[in-house]
C-alpha cells in the first residue's frame, strides 16, 4: 500500500503527534525538496556517482600495491633431472617510477645454464629498477592515478548537476501545484458567489422584487463559473499527479498526496536577492558552476594525458641493480659483499615515433576542443543567468503594481455591489466587476508563480539548486 505523504512531512518536521483527518498540513518547499533529495531515485543515483568515484580511485591506487611473484621450472627426461629453477620475491612500485625488488632464487640439475646457477643455499637479492629516460617524470600508473583523483572531483560535479536538474523539475512541479491550488480556491469562491446570487435573485423574482430575466443571467454566470471550476479541478489533479512523481519514501515506494496536504497560503515567499551585486560578481559565480567545474576537470585530465604523451617521445632507458648474497645458516646478511651484484640497462626507442607524435597531436586537439566548449558554455550560462535575472526583476515590479490592481478591483466590486443593492446598478455590471476581480486574482497568481520560477531559474543556471 502507498503511504500518505503526510507521514513523511511529520517525520521531517520532527512531530510525533498524529493529525486528525480535518487538520490541514502545509507542505513547504524546503520540506518537499528534502523528501526529493533523500528518497527520490535520481537523488540516490546522484549519490552513487560519489561512491563510484571513490571506488575508481581505490582501483587506481591498486597499481602501486606491493605484489608477490614466483615461478618454478623443472625438467626430467631419460631418468635425469635437467634443471630445477626457483625464483620468488616481492616488488614494491613507488610514486616516483622506481620499483623496489627483493627475492630468492635457487637452481639445481645436470644441465642448468651457468647464468642461472646459484650456490647450494641459493641466492637472496634486493635492488631497484629506475627509469632514467621515458617514464621518469610520468608513467601510465601515475597518470591513471592522477586521472582517478581528478575523476573523483568530476563525480562530485556530476552529483551536483544531477541534483540541480532534479530540483529544477521538482521545484517547477511544486510551483505548478501551488498555482493550481490557488486558482482552484479562487474559482471555488467565484462559483459560490454566483450560486448564492442566483438563489437570492430566484427568491427575489418569486416575490416580484426583481425581474425574472436577472435569474437567467445569474444562472448563466453560475454555469460558466462551474465550468471554470471544473477546469481548475482538472488542473489541480494533474498538478497533484506531477508533484507525486517526486515523492518517495526511504523504501523506494512512491507516495501519494493526502487530501489534508496543502501548499502555503502566504504570498511572502523567500525570493530576495541582490541582483546588482550578483551581476558584478557573475564571472566568479560562474567559475563555481558544476558544469564549468566538470569540463575544467576534463581539461585537467587531458593535460595529464599530454604529459604522459610527451614522456613517450623519450627513449626507454631503464637501469636495474640487485645486490646478491648467499644465505648461511639462515642468516640473509652474513657474508654479504658489495662485490656480489648484478645490474642491467635496457634501451628502446622507435625510429620515427609516428605513433607517439600522432597520439600527442590527438591529445592537443582534444584540449583545444575542450577549451572551445568551455568558452561556449561560459557564454551560454552567462546569458541564461542574465535572462533569468531580468525576468525576476520584471516580475517583482509587476507584482508590486498588480497587488494594487487586485485591491482596487475588489473595491470596485464592493462599490458596485452596494449600488446594485440600492437599485442603482445592474446585475450585468456586478457580474462584470466580479469576473474582473476573479481574473485579476488569477493573473496575480500567474505573476507570483512566474516570479518564483524565475528565482529558481537563476539558481538553476548558476548550478546552486542543490
Amino acid at each position: 500500500m502507498k503511504k500518505f505523504i503526510s507521514i513523511i512531512v511529520l517525520i521531517i518536521l520532527g512531530s510525533s503527534a498524529s493529525l486528525s483527518q480535518d487538520t490541514t498540513q502545509v507542505l513547504g518547499l524546503s520540506d518537499f525538496l528534502k523528501i526529493v533529495r533523500d528518497f527520490h531515485p535520481l537523488g540516490k543515483q546522484a549519490n552513487l556517482r560519489i561512491e563510484y568515484g571513490t571506488e575508481n580511485l581505490k582501483s587506481s591506487k591498486g597499481a602501486f600495491d606491493p605484489y608477490l611473484y614466483g615461478d618454478i621450472y623443472q625438467k626430467y627426461f631419460d631418468d635425469k633431472q635437467y634443471y630445477d629453477l626457483l625464483n620468488a620475491g616481492m616488488k614494491i612500485p613507488t610514486w616516483f617510477g622506481i620499483e623496489i625488488d627483493a627475492g630468492y632464487e635457487q637452481s639445481d640439475g645436470n644441465y642448468v645454464n651457468p647464468q642461472r646457477g646459484t650456490p647450494a643455499n641459493g641466492l637472496v637479492y634486493a635492488g631497484i629498477s629506475i627509469p632514467i629516460g621515458q617514464d621518469l617524470f610520468m608513467d601510465q600508473r601515475r597518470a591513471d592515478l592522477r586521472k582517478a583523483q581528478v575523476y573523483q572531483e568530476i563525480t562530485q560535479a556530476e552529483q551536483q548537476i544531477l541534483i540541480n536538474n532534479l530540483f529544477k523539475d521538482a521545484i517547477s512541479a511544486y510551483w505548478d501545484w501551488v498555482s493550481a491550488s490557488r486558482k482552484l480556491s479562487i474559482y471555488q469562491e467565484g462559483q459560490i458567489l454566483a450560486l448564492t446570487r442566483y438563489r437570492a435573485l430566484t427568491r427575489s423574482a418569486i416575490v416580484g422584487e426583481s425581474p425574472a430575466i436577472d435569474t437567467l443571467e445569474a444562472y448563466i454566470q453560475y454555469q460558466n463559473r462551474t465550468i471554470n471550476l471544473q477546469d481548475a479541478i482538472l488542473d489541480y489533479r494533474n498538478a497533484n499527479a506531477q508533484l507525486e512523481i517526486y515523492l518517495w519514501n526511504q523504501d523506494g515506494i512512491p507516495l501519494e498526496l493526502s487530501a489534508n496536504i496543502s501548499p502555503p497560503r502566504t504570498n511572502d515567499f523567500e525570493s530576495s536577492m541582490d541582483v546588482g551585486a550578483m551581476r558584478i560578481r557573475l564571472d566568479s559565480l560562474l567559475k563555481n558552476h558544476p558544469k564549468m567545474a566538470k569540463n575544467q576537470l576534463y581539461l585537467e585530465q587531458l593535460n595529464i594525458q599530454r604529459k604522459l604523451d610527451l614522456e613517450r617521445l623519450k627513449p626507454k632507458l631503464d637501469l636495474k641493480y640487485n645486490a646478491l648474497n648467499e644465505p648461511l645458516n639462515g642468516d640473509l646478511i652474513q657474508g654479504y659483499s658489495i662485490n656480489n651484484y648484478n645490474w642491467g640497462l635496457t634501451f628502446k626507442m622507435p625510429i620515427f615515433l609516428r605513433k607517439e607524435r600522432g597520439q600527442l597531436q590527438k591529445t592537443n586537439i582534444d584540449i583545444m576542443e575542450q577549451q572551445y566548449n568551455l568558452d561556449q558554455m561560459e557564454r551560454s550560462i552567462n546569458l541564461n543567468v542574465t535572462a533569468a535575472m531580468n525576468t525576476w526583476e520584471t516580475t517583482q515590479q509587476q507584482l508590486l503594481g498588480y497587488s494594487d490592481i487586485v485591491t482596487s478591483t475588489n473595491r470596485l466590486l464592493q462599490a458596485e455591489q452596494q449600488k446594485f443593492n440600492a437599485g442603482e446598478s445592474s446585475l450585468f455590471l456586478v457580474n462584470s466587476r466580479e469576473w474582473s476581480y476573479i481574473s485579476t486574482q488569477v493573473k496575480f497568481v500567474d505573476l507570483l508563480i512566474k516570479s518564483q520560477k524565475a528565482f529558481m531559474k537563476i539558481e538553476y543556471e548558476l548550478g546552486r539548486l542543490n
